[in-house]
């Protein structure tokens, strides 16, 4: 079953982690009040961790039902195994296990959950040239692992009673996401140790659909035909896989909002809140949608390549 309290929990764990270092590092430049930062011309490296918040919109991209229009014959289908008669002999064998020995009939798909994904960890990296005192540009490199849930309720039939049931069993899908970014980022200046800045660009991004399951009982059941076989597919044979590249390239843009909060003049860390207009390339799912990145980057200058402004 899907539980629906994970993305709850892990916005709060990093909602209050994020608080946690905010605090700490606003208490230590209380002490430190004649931190400045760097204004000359130079680098910044950075590192962020962070969560990110994708559209249900893409995320339906997993529930098995794709657009004729535009998908291919290995995007998830839950119609590959629910007709598939190797599977559903297992299927019906798995419930019968599972429920008390009740003997079922035959089943059919009674109703589709929408897909959601939980709140997903992501991580970057990325570099920016200070321009001037308050601009720079930036380039950077983030992946999101994404995780879709939802649920696909069977409709079952009793054996010898002639009376039907309702059983809801997860559909999960993965999909890893990379996103190449080129910012503006533009700071303001202050008289003490923490800066407000606003940031704008644009990225490129690549889909990768990871798997795309159906999971009856104890037992996952993939959604994607890797052979090209159909609902003809005997799992008792060997077939040459076609090894389907789902997903693909994509692009999208960005603003953000955040804080340098300096520890000293090359030092720095930055909660970041970043807004983000996407189309994610799944077929049949590609709109653009909205989504959401919250981070914290860790930000480190080099004074090797720095130049004294004039």
């Amino acid at each position: 079953m899907v539980n629906s309290a994970s993305p709850t929990r892990y916005r709060a764990i990093f909602v209050f982690f994020t608080l946690f270092v905010v605090i700490h590092a606003y208490s230590y430049g209380q002490g430190n009040s004649g931190i400045r930062r760097d204004t000359a011309k130079g680098f910044d490296f950075f590192f962020n961790p962070g969560m990110y918040f994708g559209h249900q919109k893409n995320a339906n991209y997993h529930r098995g039902m794709p657009s004729s229009m535009e998908s291919t014959y290995a995007d998830p289908d839950i119609r590959y195994v629910l007709r598939n008669p190797f599977w559903r002999i297992d299927i019906l064998n798995l419930i019968d296990k599972y429920h008390n020995n009740v003997v079922a009939d035959t089943f059919w798909l009674e109703e589709l959950s929408n897909m959601r994904y939980t709140a997903n960890f992501c991580f970057g990296i990325g570099a920016r040239y200070r321009f001037t005192e308050n601009l720079s540009i930036c380039l950077g490199f983030t992946q999101a692992r994404m995780t879709a849930h939802g649920i696909a309720n069977l409709g079952i039939k009793i054996m010898e009673v002639n009376s039907a049931n309702v059983l809801p069993y997860p559909l999960i899908g993965k999909e890893r996401r990379n996103f190449f970014e080129l910012t503006a980022y533009y700071i303001f200046s202050t008289q003490g140790f923490v800066n407000p800045f606003l940031e704008a660009g644009a990225h490129v991004s690549n889909t990768k659909v990871v798997s795309s399951e159906l999971v009856v009982e104890e037992r996952s059941f993939s959604l994607i035909d890797r052979y090209g076989v159909g609902t003809n597919y005997d799992p008792s044979l060997s077939y040459p896989e076609r090894n389907p590249k789902l997903g693909g390239i994509g692009y999208g843009f960005s603003a953000a909002i955040g804080l340098r909060i300096s520890f000293n003049k090359w030092a720095a860390i930055e909660p970041v809140a970043q807004f983000r207009l996407e189309k994610i390339q799944l077929a049949g799912y590609n709109d653009i949608t909205p989504n959401y990145h919250f981070m914290i980057r860790l930000v480190l200058g080099d004074n090797i390549f720095a130049k004294t402004m004039r």
